[in-house]
């Protein structure tokens, strides 16, 4: 069993020092240390470094960068990749590598953690370890997200359907539940899981700005976004799927964008049944996702302005 790690910096590979958690490079050989400490597995690791930062850095540069490196070891002689990366922009990163790569390559397992790995309290060891585990058990294959939460077992997270970290939590949940679970040694599939072969874009080069207008719903926004130079809007709606549409504020910005044929999309609308302000999407030509993660949303538009492609189409052309 021979696996490719690419290291990206992060918590997982940074030390704590005079109050400041910085990258430090020294971190990698740690990781793979500890793992051998406390695992008999047998596989052989290369390694990788195409970048080093915190995540909240993530840019169009690094973002290339990576898909650049997977793709062009995906051919080698490995069973697997695993992906060392920061959690704050970590399902930003899994939307775009499951983009790029689809859902029939080789295992890709991006791996993170919550402190740094001298702290008690990381999860980076696990997750690692689990990680290995999923790639040598051969259960799936695409892009997934291996993380512990507190007090649970180690998930394997589809990476297109990670959703954005909740406020002042560092704990990772996916649309759906999880692929499948790390537990007593053993891999096991999520047998509720809904299977969906997201099919390879191949060659994706991230523009530098994509243009986007990201809004998160809350009361009293006055809706005066300037939307020069916007291609198109992601709404992010309170946990029901559900906005003001009552709202004159935003009744008027819908019609603006309207005017302008920006498409606006509404993210993470549970499935089954709306709330009746949710009529009135359709009159402000404002588009529910149903089941969309937010981050998901965000890396198919910026894929579909780098490609040159029809933003509305391409991401209405996911089945969510």
């Amino acid at each position: 069993m021979k696996i490719l790690v690419i290291f990206t910096g992060g918590t997982i590979g940074s030390t704590l020092s005079d109050g400041w958690i910085s990258p430090d490079a020294d971190k990698k050989y740690q990781l793979i240390a500890k793992f051998r400490e406390v695992s008999s597995s047998q596989a052989e690791f290369d390694s990788l470094t195409p970048y080093t930062i915190l995540s909240e850095n993530l840019s169009s540069r690094e973002l290339n960068l990576l898909i650049d490196c997977v793709r062009e070891n995906l051919s080698r002689d490995y069973d697997g990749i695993i992906v060392t990366h920061g959690t704050d922009t970590l399902p930003f990163t899994a939307a775009a590598l499951s983009l790029a790569l689809g859902g029939d390559c080789l295992p890709v397992v991006l791996v993170s953690s919550n402190y740094p790995l001298e702290d008690s309290r990381a999860n980076g060891l696990a997750n690692f370890a689990a990680a290995v585990s999923f790639i040598e058990s051969g259960v799936g294959r695409g892009v997934f997200v291996s993380y512990k939460n507190r007090e649970e077992r180690v998930n394997f997270h589809a990476g297109l359907r990670l959703l954005p970290h909740g406020e002042l939590t560092d704990e990772v949940y996916s649309v759906g539940g999880p692929y499948a679970f790390y537990e007593n040694g053993a891999v096991m599939r999520n047998p509720y899981f809904r299977e969906n072969m997201i099919p390879a874009l191949g060659s994706l080069s991230l523009c530098e700005t994509p243009g986007m207008l990201v809004v998160t719903a809350f009361p009293g926004d006055a809706y005066t976004y300037d939307l020069s130079g916007v291609r198109a809007i992601v709404m992010r709606p309170y946990h029901s799927g559900t906005l003001p549409t009552s709202d004159p504020s935003f009744i008027h910005f819908c019609e603006k964008a309207k005017t302008a044929e920006i498409p606006v999309f509404v993210t993470a609308v549970p499935a089954g049944e709306m709330y009746e302000t949710a009529r009135l999407y359709k009159e402000y030509a404002v588009l529910p996702l149903r089941e969309a993660s937010t981050a998901a949303v965000i890396m198919q538009i910026w894929a579909a302005v780098s490609l040159g492609k029809d933003i509305r189409n391409f991401v209405q052309s996911y089945s969510w």
